[in-house]
């Protein structure tokens, strides 16, 4: 994190400029038998290794109305965000850019008993067509969003409570930089991190509060 330096930028830029870095040689992409950013369906379905009492489940429950409630998941996947959420939760809104995730995500829901909309497109275009819910929630997101701000304020703006985001503390392909280094000779980088994204929270002066927690396994394949 870099907000000692008085260059100018705003935390905004210096998250951005961060993620730029990430950008892979064509000639690394072009011999890969697959994307490294590609994201497969199933490891983002519900299944037995959902946690119902990590910080972040237990943060959105407390915000919810005790009776039901409704929650906007961006980034919503196969459901695995939103499972521990339910109940209290009622209704459950997903947002995904990937129509197969949303196909998931119904699935899950419907074998879980609540009402469902979906919402397919990136995040924040698709906004003005998103309904607003009691919470919102992304998860494993923000390292895949460049744009910042605008994701950020479209994501307060149709939360009636509160929004509760997960991340990583570092960039979830900093695990992979040392092979990097071996098979390719690439120096990778090792921003942002999640306080970068606190400080953009900051500046744009949300009330904001975090913790950092053990990481817990996404699915079975993780």
């Amino acid at each position: 994190m870099t907000d000692d330096v008085d260059d100018g930028a705003t935390a905004a830029d210096r998250w951005r400029d961060a993620l730029a870095a990430w950008a892979l040689p064509t000639h690394v992409v072009a011999a890969a038998s697959a994307s490294p950013w590609r994201h497969d369906v199933a490891r983002f379905a519900v299944d037995d290794t959902i946690e119902r009492d990590t910080t972040s489940a237990r943060w959105a429950r407390e915000v919810l109305p005790p009776r039901g409630g409704t929650v906007l998941d961006v980034g919503c996947g196969g459901g695995r965000s939103v499972a521990p959420l339910i109940p209290p939760a009622t209704e459950v809104i997903g947002v995904d850019p990937i129509g197969a995730m949303l196909d998931e995500f119904v699935n899950a829901a419907t074998r879980a008993g609540v009402a469902r909309r979906t919402v397919h497109g990136v995040w924040p275009d698709v906004m003005p067509t998103t309904p607003t819910a009691d919470v919102a929630i992304c998860h494993h997101v923000m390292y895949d969003v460049a744009d910042i701000v605008p994701f950020l304020v479209a994501l307060t703006a149709r939360a009636r409570l509160a929004v509760v985001v997960e991340i990583p503390v570092r960039h979830p392909m900093t695990a992979w930089n040392e092979a990097f280094e071996h098979f390719w000779e690439l120096d990778r980088p090792v921003d942002p991190t999640h306080l970068d994204l606190v400080a953009v929270l900051r500046e744009l002066g949300l009330d904001s509060e975090y913790t950092v927690t053990p990481r817990r396994r996404l699915s079975r394949f993780g």
